[in-house]
């Protein structure tokens, strides 16, 4: 097997390029097979059911999956089967021995993987869109149904032709309830980021467990694409301002940081402890997060972590497919992360004493 074609037989290929749209877009599987437009994320699709293929129980597990890359009722179990796929593959090319984990149940983690100085657990989480806009999209799509509130719709002839544009506003993490203090649209995804895999029940009392947070189809395939690994990130500066890094929030923000968004004037904090920063019960098994976007992956070190990741394992990790060095935090040393966080929130608190530059309300 060299691609994901292989892996198929052709009635179900032919079951993929004429499967209906879905809210306006085509299936998950569909962007690896027929797109004329091949991203990136589609070449390690590819790359990784060659790899997979090579390993000595690959075939088998390569045919289990194929059922959920072939759901056409829950296109979001197409692009969680799609992004284990490209992570077992990304964890093989980057010198990786991956053990995937028999499922017995939804307690079951994904992958054990070793580079020599001890096992680590595995978990891989695709990360969807908030269900309220599932239903704004399938609304703006199905003919002949009203358009939601909101939404505007022109027809435009341009000679003989007719086009149409629809305008909406689209906020993958939620929409925001203007009547709620710690609520905005950098918020909601910080809070959404930070909730993933909460409870960790896939996740081992006694050793690192890293988890893969995929957002390649964060919004669908089109909106997804421009979520950067900027959002890892503690500011970025725009334009008219700077805005928050939603992923480095969830992972290391504090109660009370303020929640910067570009030309904004509302000061909007944090209404809860970053996953790393969590004590007690709540404290995460959690020793790292690897965060995959379309075009970049970036890893978060838990600098408090009870577990911590060995460093032939964080050097190996860097040479994941895509991987964004100069935004990862890591212990390179031992305490470079919890040193870079905390500099970085320094930078964060300064930023919100220099009030001048925001004009908040």
């Amino acid at each position: 097997m060299k691609r994901l074609h292989d892996l198929l037989e052709p009635q179900q290929l032919k079951d993929v390029e004429n499967a209906p749209l879905i809210m306006g877009t085509r299936h998950p599987t569909w962007f690896p097979l027929f797109s004329e437009k091949s991203r990136a994320i589609d070449h390690l699709v590819h790359e990784a059911v060659a790899r997979v293929h090579r390993e000595p129980n690959g075939d088998g597990w390569l045919k289990d999956l194929v059922p959920r890359l072939l759901d056409f009722t829950d296109i979001n179990g197409a692009s969680s089967a799609l992004a284990e796929l490209r992570a077992y593959g990304g964890l093989l090319e980057a010198g990786f021995s991956v053990e995937p984990i028999p499922r017995s149940d939804d307690s079951t983690p994904d992958f054990r993987i070793d580079t020599g100085d001890g096992p680590i657990t595995v978990e891989v989480f695709a990360k969807h869109q908030d269900k309220e806009q599932d239903c704004l999209l399938d609304a703006i799509n199905t003919p002949g149904a009203p358009l939601p509130v909101g939404v505007e719709r022109h027809v435009q002839m341009v000679g003989s032709r007719s086009v149409i544009t629809t305008t909406a506003e689209l906020m993958p993490a939620g929409r925001p309830d203007p009547t709620k203090t710690f609520d905005s649209i950098q918020a909601n995804l910080v809070s959404r980021v930070c909730a993933i895999k909460q409870t960790e029940h896939q996740l081992p009392h006694d050793e690192p467990a890293l988890l893969v947070i995929d957002f390649t189809n964060f919004g669908g395939p089109q909106i997804a694409q421009f979520l950067k690994p900027g959002q890892t990130a503690p500011i970025e500066s725009g334009h008219r301002g700077v805005t928050c890094g939603a992923i480095w929030y969830a992972m290391y923000g504090w109660k009370g940081a303020p929640l910067f968004e570009e030309g904004s004037h509302k000061l909007v904090r944090m209404g809860h402890d970053g996953r790393f920063r969590l004590t007690g019960k709540k404290k995460t098994k959690l020793s790292g997060v690897l965060v995959v976007f379309c075009a970049g992956a970036v890893f978060l070190e838990n600098p408090w972590a009870a577990h911590r990741i060995p460093d032939r394992t964080r050097l190996t990790l860097s040479r994941y497919p895509w991987f964004d060095l100069s935004r990862s935090i890591a212990d390179w040393q031992p305490g470079d992360a919890a040193k870079q966080v905390d500099l970085q929130r320094r930078m964060i608190e300064t930023l919100e004493r220099d009030g001048s530059r925001f004009e908040f309300e």
